[in-house]
């Protein structure tokens, strides 16, 4: 923080002591930006950092518009010398960075900028955060009395908004807009705002999904007797790419709301009620690539009633319709294992990792299968194979349990 008592001496004087410290400031800006950024990152929140110095030009001119009108003797302070703006896809994670900031530095005062805006109004939004410079910087960089750095918060759609309007309006000095302006700048941030909103409430809407999606596969493996392994949707859950993230951008409002009932169901466990709305959505004759997605979420609830050859129907449905559609082969491969058809799963395994060589857990049940027919060799090489993959994996660690007297040990002594 800079603090100036009035009156303000000359350009030149205050141009001396801003170039003396214009190398300390700019390392020290440069290491708090560094522990922002790890406390951010320690939040799991994806977020684009800018940081600057203000330039002198900038600061004089600040300096000397809150100056007017002051009495000598008056004291004019800074704040944004030191600038850092934090920059994320979400509006929820403004809080989450917010919570995150309060935990690592000292925090002096926290404004939010358009709160105090109508409902009926739009402007500039964002967080802005007055932290105390680390004592340890200011020791590093031989920085004495009080340094204070602004750090803004603000989504990516807010960012691109302070960005237009800085220029339009702020650096223009445009005072007063004509009317059809202020309209035109008005609609542009109220679609702006929108657009968050909506960003907002279709990641709300796509980890509610998630959710059902989740605990009704679990309930799928509960009904094999088998661990639930996490390989269904990705590491990382539904996301983009993942068939089932695609599903809510390609099929109707219908569609979405009869798969949401259908989860629903499946997770009370009524798989009757689950496999009937799944059938009527596929009466509805969706796209080829949203038929395939049915198909296999109704196999996992007629395997669920006990129809296990309608399940495998549904699988094989699934396949014929994409054919290189690995999750079909290797949940076809599972039931058709529990039904005692083994060569038939055995068959699917190996043609998920025809297509998939890194699935694992087509890996490891082609390995248990191999063990269970005396190919040691073979079982051997599909445990080498899922063990370097993920040597973690609760399902390579269970397979090693069971072939604990035959290839695990070894394969372990190897690692």
């Amino acid at each position: 923080m800079y603090r100036q008592v009035l009156p303000v001496p000359s350009r030149r004087t205050l141009q001396q002591q801003y170039d003396q410290n214009a190398a300390a400031i700019e390392k020290a800006l440069h290491e708090i930006q560094r522990r922002i950024a790890a406390a951010v990152r320690s939040n799991e929140v994806r977020a684009t950092l800018k940081y600057r110095v203000k330039s002198f030009d900038s600061f004089y001119e600040k300096l000397l518009r809150r100056s007017r009108g002051l009495d000598q003797g008056s004291s004019v302070e800074i704040t944004d010398l030191l600038g850092v703006r934090v920059v994320c896809p979400f509006m929820e994670e403004i809080q989450t960075i917010e919570s995150a900031l309060h935990a690592a530095f000292t925090v002096r005062e926290v404004e939010r900028k358009g709160s105090q805006l109508g409902f009926q109004e739009f402007g500039y939004s964002s967080v802005h955060l007055l932290v105390d410079l680390p004592a340890d910087i200011r020791d590093s960089f031989h920085l004495g009395g009080e340094w204070i750095c602004e750090i803004q918060v603000r989504t990516i759609l807010q960012d691109a908004w302070a960005e237009v309007e800085h220029e339009l309006v702020y650096k223009a000095d445009l005072t007063p807009l004509d009317q059809r302006l202020r309209r035109k700048l008005a609609a542009l941030n109220a679609n702006l705002t929108l657009s968050d909103i909506i960003f907002q409430e279709i990641r709300d809407y796509q980890r509610s999904l998630h959710r059902k999606l989740m605990r009704r596969r679990e309930t799928f493996w509960t009904e094999l007797g088998e661990p639930v392994t996490g390989e269904l949707d990705g590491e990382n859950g539904i996301g983009p790419g993942d068939p089932d993230a695609e599903m809510l951008e390609t099929g109707s409002d219908t569609i979405d709301v009869m798969l949401i009932q259908a989860l629903q169901a499946h997770n009370q466990k009524d798989y009757g009620t689950a496999e009937r709305i799944y059938s009527d959505i596929l009466a509805y004759q969706p796209s080829d690539h949203i038929a395939a997605i049915i198909h296999t979420h109704r196999g996992m609830a007629r395997f669920a009633t006990g129809d296990a050859q309608g399940a495998i129907e549904d699988f094989a449905t699934t396949i014929r319709i994409s054919p290189q559609t690995t999750k079909a082969y290797y949940y076809r491969g599972v039931v058709q294992r529990a039904e005692g058809l083994t060569d038939a799963a055995l068959a699917d395994f190996s043609r998920c990792l025809e297509y998939d060589p890194y699935h694992i857990e087509s890996r490891v049940a082609r390995a248990r299968i191999y063990h269970e027919q005396g190919d040691r060799d073979a079982a051997a090489a599909d445990f080498r194979m899922a063990h370097d993959l993920d040597p973690d994996h609760p399902a390579v660690d269970l397979l090693a349990a069971e072939m604990e007297e035959d290839v695990g040990v070894e394969i372990r002594r190897e690692r």
